[in-house]
């Protein structure tokens, strides 16, 4: 979507239109996950579980 929408982040995406789809984010983050090729899902959620901790 960050791409697609031009933005240097996905922060960037989120912090615009986040706040439009609040109610609805599992639904989305279900659809994205069904628009991906196989194997995407998993390399994405191993790259987030690698990410540190900011406290």
């Amino acid at each position: 979507m960050q791409t697609m929408l031009g933005h240097q982040s996905a922060t960037m995406t989120l912090d615009l239109y986040g706040h439009l789809l609040a109610d609805q984010l599992d639904e989305v983050a279900d659809a994205m996950d069904a628009a991906r090729p196989n194997g995407a899902t998993q390399r994405v959620a191993a790259s987030i579980t690698a990410l540190p901790v900011v406290t």
